[in-house]
């Protein structure tokens, strides 16, 4: 009895199980009729979907995706996103450009099905079936749909009147295995989509010419057409009779190669039959007033999508192409005259990736392939089944491989349908690979043809992820699209996924390689797959699935010798300040490396004033420890030489120098995610300076006019500095707050700032910061102990070179006090611009405390009079508000909180600022009038220098600092 009940109990079990791997799929057909409206952007249309539940289980509804409403407002999953990857042009885009879909009445028959908004995104909405969906049964649902199409912010809307038509329907959300798969529409991160059969009608004006997917329905009706001849427009493109001339007929067949052949026919007597073949012709515009619709049908079945593009400027070509399985292709290419002479052999480009594919990876089994030249406000390409969209400016050769890559994903997603928002590896990295093997096959001939070397692609550029890698911001090939970083997007899931495939090649050999790549597509084309299936084809050929989840799970996985070595780059350099002169020299760095734990850069000048060598050296070995708290260890030392100041006495210039030596420990504090946007980090530095000052001497039985003469004598102090800071880097309303406590010999000083940019459109913006610093001196407080220790204390106004107690800004005059150099201000402290030649009894100048705001803001475009010169110089506003200890007393009377405010320029791009108080306090008119005789003078005026306004570390990601 119980060896009954067990085997009873197997059997169910048994059952079950295989039950459940039992492989399924569901069938999502489309028929829809949709309108352009080309002067008011928007689509009216009716849709019927046919939904086939090949599951087995019951649905009660149905989530459907109307990504169109991504465009509807800044709150968007798409919107958020593009502001994380630092891109604002949607979220202060115009009311007019966006876009969105409504007007939806979800039927089935006669019963309006109960539409419930998705919980976080507005672009996905449930529908509740009017009856349950059991397995193997079929509904049809129906609605109509408005869209407003928006400008083209992402793959698709229009671009003046180019229209690029794509996420443009209600469709059905994927259901598999695993349950829904509900998504918003995102930037970075594709689909995950149900294959189906779709028959679309398209009613248009006349005067568009359409590309679509599928094929066109219309009997007689060889494709779309928009070559020309003569005047006479040709009808296939257009709709039957469209363009015809009184007394003329046209047909229309297809002629050899990229031709069209025409048959003529006339009324008037006397005329025979006649055929052209017409090659490259343009189209001729027709009137833009009272223009009829057209409509064209496309069908296609067993594809995951459907869009179009409409252009009345596209001219057409079309060639046949016969795989080896005896399949015909018909290909074809639209694009404009302004993209003819690149697009020219873009049917050649299209023929032979085409052809490449199906011998390598299995035939392309549809009956076209099209390409369109469209806008997308960025360069690159967008796969659709059966047609691909390319935007930018290429040569002969990248547009090639844009091409090819483009029409490749009608293997890697288009037929593969695996889910790209999840595992985009298995779409772009594979596709990538298949890039390289292309590249080589045609372009790369001085390939080494070795079983064990296979020289490195120059497509692949193995630098964009090595560096990320040997930063340890890297992510693993396994990273969903939506977290990955939009660095990483690129350089993991296209490139480290094409060249892990690449070493399994050489590991392999390419036959072995080809041969499971082929079970592959033969196996899941038209299917779903998941990576256990890529994994369990893999494991046919002696490569185990934990093999493959290792390397897919892990960061890093290239050989030290692929790696570029700790090779050192050098470059001429040349500077200028007024007391070494012209300064030139070369800098030595190995920035670039990517393996290398120790950096260094040294940077030796010659002075042509001073007659030495001078310059910067730095060296700093950085550590990534395995723990939680820290990102990275960065331990080094930094080291400088310049000259400071000069005195003349006589005939003898004393030319006076500065040298310090400052080691640092940086701890770089761990995210929680690789996408968040903090960088947290606490610092330490202990600077030790050496300084050339002036000590006069008394000369015994001197001359009465040499009595003292001036020698060099060294000082020599330290400063240590303990620095906490935390940046948020995003494109919106990005911030830098630092709390930074300096202490030398007597005092400790403490300063907090805390800066904030706040966007107001898509370029500029305002600048807020505000300040609070405070000193306390570590012993008892004297005249004497002040005195000593002066230049460390607090100012409102902008210290000038002498100030700059650390030698860490660049000064043209560090320490002069006439001309130009001596405008120069520091960016510290309360940083008022109003500037005075004074270092002694400045107001706001104190060693108790001060606090300040600073509002710099970008005058807009519209009212800004500098929009007017050939060179776009930006203007700005400046106000700047600070109070400090001494006006507090009590019995003082001066005035509580002061000001400045004028206007600034911005040269540069932020590395030279010029500034003109205009409006200011009382003491700062008295000052004015007291020093240069009026209350205004050019003599306030200031400029700084900030180098940090390049921005290094975009350029070189190696550079933490």
């Amino acid at each position: 009895m119980y060896k009954i009940a067990g085997l009873i109990f197997f059997s169910i079990f048994f059952c079950n199980a295989m039950a459940q791997q039992k492989y399924w799929q569901q069938q999502v057909n489309y028929t829809i009729a949709v309108t352009l409206n080309d002067k008011e952007k928007t689509l009216d249309g009716v849709e019927k979907i046919t939904y086939i539940n090949n599951s087995p289980d019951t649905l009660h509804y149905l989530w459907i995706h109307l990504w169109m409403n991504a465009y509807k407002n800044d709150k968007t999953a798409f919107s958020e996103q593009q502001l994380a990857n630092g891109n604002t042009q949607f979220y202060f885009s115009k009311d007019a450009d966006k876009g969105y879909i409504n007007r939806l009445n979800f039927r089935t028959e006669n019963k309006t099905l109960t539409q419930t908004d998705h919980p976080y995104y507005i672009d996905i909405v449930k529908i509740e079936l009017a009856e349950p969906l059991l397995p193997n049964a079929t509904t049809v649902i129906s609605t109509p749909f408005h869209v407003k199409l928006p400008y083209n912010f992402s793959r698709g809307g229009y671009v003046g009147n180019s229209f690029q038509v794509t996420q443009w329907f209600p469709k059905v959300a994927m259901y598999d295995a695993t349950g829904w798969h509900e998504m918003p529409y995102l930037d970075q991160g594709e689909y995950y989509s149900n294959f189906g059969d779709y028959d679309v009608q398209i009613t248009l004006p006349e005067n568009y010419v359409v590309a679509a997917t599928g094929e066109v329905s219309q009997v007689g009706q060889m494709g779309q057409m928009s070559q020309m001849s003569q005047g006479v427009l040709l009808p296939s493109p257009f709709g039957e009779g469209l363009g015809v001339r009184p007394g003329e007929g046209l047909e229309v067949r297809p002629g050899e190669g990229n031709s069209v052949m025409l048959k003529k026919n006339t009324t008037k007597k006397n005329t025979t039959k006649k055929k052209v073949i017409v090659k490259n012709v343009t189209p001729i515009k027709l009137p833009e007033q009272n223009i009829a619709n057209k409509t064209l049908t496309y069908k296609q079945q067993n594809v995951v999508d459907f869009a179009w593009f409409a252009d009345k400027n596209f001219i057409y070509k079309t060639d046949t192409l016969l795989l080896p399985n005896g399949h015909i292709i018909q290909c074809q290419s639209y694009y404009t005259k302004k993209t003819e002479t690149l697009w020219g052999n873009s049917l050649q480009y299209m023929k032979r990736a085409l052809l490449y594919r199906s011998k390598v990876i299995g035939n392309y089994p549809f009956n076209t392939a099209t390409i369109v030249a469209a806008p997308m406000g960025f360069a690159g390409g967008m796969e659709y089944p059966t047609i691909t969209s390319i935007a930018g400016n290429y040569s002969p050769k990248s547009l090639e491989m844009v091409i090819e890559h483009e029409l490749g994903h009608n293997w890697f997603q288009g037929i593969l349908a695996s889910n790209e928002r999840d595992n985009p590896w298995l779409d772009e990295g594979l596709n990538t690979y298949y890039d390289y093997r292309y590249e080589n096959e045609y372009f790369n001939t001085t390939v080494k043809k070795s079983k064990r070397k296979l020289t490195l692609l120059p497509q692949l550029n193995i630098e964009e992820y090595t560096v990320m890698a040997a930063l340890h911001k890297d992510q693993p090939i396994q990273t969903s699209s939506a977290n990955f970083t939009q660095a990483n997007y690129n350089y993991i899931a296209y490139n480290k996924t094409a060249k892990w495939l690449q070493q399994l090649q050489l590991q392999i050999g390419t036959a072995a390689m080809d041969s499971a790549m082929q079970s592959y597509y033969a196996q899941w084309q038209f299917k779903h797959p998941q990576p256990k299936d890529f994994d369990a084809i893999m494991n046919n050929i002696g490569i185990t699935n934990n093999d493959f989840a290792a390397v897919r799970n892990s960061t890093g996985f290239l050989k030290k010798e692929q790696l570029q070595k700790g090779a050192s780059l050098v470059l001429p350099l040349f500077g200028y300040n007024k007391y070494n002169g012209i300064l030139f020299g070369i800098g030595v760095h190995n920035y670039k490396a990517n393996n290398a734990p120790l950096r260094y850069f040294a940077l030796p000048m010659f002075g042509t004033k001073t007659k030495d060598v001078n310059g910067y050296a730095r060296v700093v070995y950085n550590y990534y420890p395995k723990n939680k708290a820290l990102a990275r260890i960065d331990v080094g030392v930094n080291a400088s030489k310049f000259g400071q100041n000069s005195f003349v006495e006589g005939n003898e210039t004393l030319q006076l120098g500065f040298a310090k030596i400052v080691p640092f420990v940086r701890l770089t504090l761990k995210n929680k995610t690789a996408t968040s946007p903090y960088v947290k980090a606490i610092q330490l530095k202990s600077y030790q300076i050496a300084e050339d000052n002036l000590q006069f001497v008394r000369v015994d039985n001197a001359p009465i006019d040499t009595f003292f003469k001036a020698i060099k004598v060294k000082n020599k102090y330290y400063v240590n500095q303990l620095q906490l800071s935390i940046q948020k880097n995003t494109a919106l309303y990005p911030y830098t707050m630092q709390l930074q406590l300096e202490q030398v010999k007597d005092l400790l000083r403490t300063t907090f700032s805390y800066n904030q940019y706040f966007n107001y459109n898509q370029k500029q913006g305002l600048q807020f910061r505000f300040f609070a610093g405070k000193i306390n001196y570590l012993k008892a407080k004297t005249n004497t102990l002040q005195f000593a220790n002066d230049r460390y204390v607090l100012n409102l106004l902008a210290p000038k070179g002498a100030e700059d107690y650390t030698y860490s800004t660049y000064f043209t005059g560090r320490n002069q006090f006439d001309k130009f150099s001596s405008y120069q201000i520091l960016q510290r402290d309360g940083f008022f611009k109003f500037r005075t030649d004074l270092l002694a009894n400045k107001i706001g100048r104190t060693d108790n405390w001060i606090s300040s705001i600073n509002l710099v803001s970008d005058v807009p475009n519209a009212i800004n009079p500098l929009q007017a010169l050939p060179i776009k110089v930006p203007l700005k506003l400046f106000v700047d508000i600070g109070t400090y200890a001494e006006v507090w007393k009590k019995n003082n009377t001066d005035q509580k909180f002061i000001f400045d405010a004028g206007i600034s320029l911005s040269l540069f791009k932020g590395l030279i600022e010029l500034y003109a108080p205009l409006l200011y306090s009382k003491p700062f008119a008295e000052y004015s009038q007291q020093l240069w005789g009026k209350k205004r003078s050019f003599k306030n005026y200031a400029f700084s220098i900030n180098f940090n306004a390049f921005k290094l570390h975009t350029y070189i990601p190696q550079i933490n600092w």
